[in-house]
């Protein structure tokens, strides 16, 4: 069965934009990203009193999507100074700081901010803390032991993650974070990245309200937040199921009501900080065909190559792709597409059946509002395209110009003449 919501995309906004702008170029659509943050809020609000949405920057540091997640009662989770950075020029708005391996610099900006809550990687850093100023609140990242991801390299917790503090000395910690004055608590984890189970959820937050009663009882304290991270699956392929965030929500409600009832423990604010669920399938790559190459196989060239968006390079991910103005009864071919960066995994898909195309021909690829533009980088001389926006009233507003030659070389010193 063909899912929609990975099938989907903006065909006739694509069509105006293709002859208003030069591609390629990112479109995100306001209304998708405002539907997926109501989202949220519709489904864990009315189960969970005070209820605290975090959007991960790291995801789509764009301030323009920013503003508008912000303006659906957001807050912002921040993983790095330049992000700590953008939340104050957005008017800092509640922040949850969860970096890790921090420089003393990042933590005194994020200390010094008084909006920012606190959350540490690892035990000895709270020796900078201290160091520093200690916060009234403080909240420890936890290493459940338990991770999920559809890809190897976002596993996030286990043995071999470098996140987190081991489940096994969360009282130590929080032993040493109330001998230095810390006066309120919260406890966080983020443990894996576009989970496929839909139970899962519930499964790690029992856990994490177990390690949480062991360490209320040890420590003497009581946990103000628990924030269960991100992680919430976006389908890639047609074939794939959209989980229900409803019903996951009911699920981690069921968990609380058990844990919370068998633990004697008082009920903490649940928080979470997802970002692809909220702008990935908000968010596509239009580019178009240059060349068509026969070779030993099809070779599909586009003008826009994987340093735009690096999660095909670098994970081998599946996006879906659309060529506008095709449809699903129209002639197919097996091609790769590929970018012109001078490595062999600049390619968009390998041996996938898609619409016969022709030099001209405008591309879609699927899926490309979260760790897109965010994870391009400039390798081989490549610039990274314009960002544009689909507004509600149906417009197109920039919100990124085109990077140029000159701006690969603005911080040379001496500069190029």
């Amino acid at each position: 069965m063909i899912n929609p919501d990975v099938t989907r995309y903006p065909a006739e906004a694509i069509e105006r934009a293709v002859r208003e702008f030069e591609t390629p170029f990112f479109l995100y659509e306001e209304d998708m990203i405002r539907r997926n943050c109501r989202m949220f809020t519709d489904a864990f609000g009315p189960l969970f009193p005070g209820f605290q949405p975090m959007f991960a920057v790291k995801g789509c540091p764009n301030p323009n999507i920013i503003r508008i997640i912000l303006s659906e009662g957001w807050g912002l989770e921040c993983s790095s100074h330049s992000e700590l950075w953008l939340a104050r020029q957005l008017g800092s708005p509640p922040v949850y700081h969860t970096s890790n391996f921090t420089h003393p610099d990042e933590l005194r900006c994020a200390l010094g901010m008084g909006n920012v809550l606190i959350d540490l990687d690892d035990i000895s850093i709270l020796e900078t803390v201290r160091g520093i100023h200690v916060p009234e609140f403080l909240s420890f990242r936890i290493n459940p032991g338990i991770t999920s991801s559809t890809m190897k390299s976002t596993l996030l917790a286990g043995p071999d993650a470098k996140f987190g503090i081991p489940w096994e000395k969360a009282v130590e910690a929080y032993h040493r974070a109330k001998d230095a004055g810390v006066k309120r608590f919260g406890i966080h984890m983020m443990t894996g990245s576009n989970v496929a189970e839909e139970s899962y959820f519930s499964g790690v937050t029992a856990k994490l309200l177990d390690i949480a009663a062991d360490v209320s009882a040890e420590v003497g304290i009581n946990f103000e937040t628990i924030n269960i991270g991100g992680g919430f699956n976006v389908p890639y392929r047609p074939e794939q199921p959209t989980f229900l965030l409803a019903t996951i929500a009911k699920q981690v409600r069921e968990v609380f009501d058990q844990q919370c009832r068998r633990h004697r423990m008082k009920e903490p604010q649940l928080m979470v900080e997802p970002a692809r669920r909220v702008t990935a399938d908000a968010g596509f790559l239009v580019g178009t065909v240059q060349v068509i190459k026969n070779g030993y196989k099809k070779f599909v060239g586009l003008d826009v190559s994987t340093n735009a968006m690096p999660r095909t390079a670098i994970y081998t991910a599946y996006h879906h792709i659309s060529v506008l103005g095709k449809t699903p009864d129209s002639p197919m071919e097996t091609v790769n597409v590929t970018g012109s960066i001078c490595e062999n995994n600049d390619q968009w898909c390998i041996d996938r059946p898609l619409p016969a195309m022709n030099v001209g021909d405008t591309v879609v690829i699927h899926n490309c509002g979260a760790h897109g533009y965010a994870m391009g980088h400039n390798y081989n001389g490549k610039i990274r395209p314009a960002e544009y926006l689909l507004e509600s009233s149906g417009t197109f507003r920039q919100i990124r110009r085109a990077e140029t030659f000159e701006d690969l070389y603005r911080t040379v010193v001496p500069p190029l003449a």
